[in-house]
C-alpha cells in the first residue's frame, strides 16, 4: 500500500503512474502611487492533490475499485489521506474523478483502466465544535433511542393507563389521591 484514502487502499501491485501535490499561498496586491505594488500574505490555499492510478484484473476487480472511489466521490465525506509511511496527509474530499478505460474484452467487461484521482482539502471552520456534533450522533444511548421510540404524531401526548391510587396523608395532616403508573 503507498496510500490510503479513508477506507480506500491505493496499493503498489504493478505501478502507479504519479502524484502530483499543489500547495499555494494567497497575496493580496496593493497599488502604490508612483511605485510598484506592495504584496500582502493573506493565507493559504487549500491543498490540492492528483494521484494516477492503473487498475488491472490480474491483481483486482478494476470496475469494483472504481466503484469504491465514485462512492467516496458521491457521500462528499472528507477522508483522511495517509500515505505508506504512516504520515497524515491531511482530510480531503474527492473532486474530480477521470476514468480511462485501457482494455475490455469483447463482451466490455473491462480488464484494464487507469484513473486520475483529484482530491482537495478539507478543513473545518470549528474542529472542535463538529467532532462534538459527530460524538453526539454516534453516542450509543441515541442510537437505541431512536430504534427504540415510536414515531408520535405532532402534538399527540403518550398517556399510560393508571394502575392504581392510593390514599396519602402529608405531614400537614392533609390528605390527598396519589396515584401509581407503570
Amino acid at each position: 500500500m503507498f496510500a490510503l484514502l479513508g477506507e480506500i487502499q491505493f496499493k503498489l501491485i504493478t505501478h502507479f503512474d504519479g502524484i502530483e501535490i499543489n500547495k499555494a499561498t494567497k497575496y493580496a496586491r496593493h497599488e502604490v502611487l508612483d511605485g510598484k505594488p506592495i504584496l500582502q500574505r493573506t493565507g493559504d490555499e487549500l491543498d490540492e492533490v492528483t494521484i494516477e492510478l492503473a487498475f488491472h484484473e490480474e491483481y483486482c476487480d478494476p470496475a469494483a475499485e472504481m466503484k469504491k472511489l465514485d462512492d467516496a466521490r458521491l457521500s462528499g465525506a472528507a477522508l483522511p489521506l495517509i500515505w505508506g509511511n504512516g504520515a497524515l496527509e491531511g482530510q480531503f474530499v474527492i473532486e474530480k474523478l477521470s476514468i480511462k478505460t485501457q482494455t475490455a474484452d469483447r463482451f466490455g467487461t473491462v480488464s484494464a483502466l487507469s484513473a486520475s484521482v483529484s482530491l482537495t482539502e478539507y478543513v473545518e471552520q470549528q474542529p472542535i465544535v463538529a467532532a462534538r456534533s459527530r460524538q453526539k450522533q454516534q453516542a450509543p444511548a441515541r442510537k437505541k433511542k431512536g430504534k427504540a421510540s415510536a414515531k408520535k404524531a405532532t402534538g399527540t401526548k403518550v398517556v399510560k393507563p393508571a394502575t392504581g391510587t392510593t390514599t396519602v396523608r402529608n405531614k400537614d395532616g392533609v390528605e390527598f389521591t396519589k396515584i401509581t403508573r407503570n
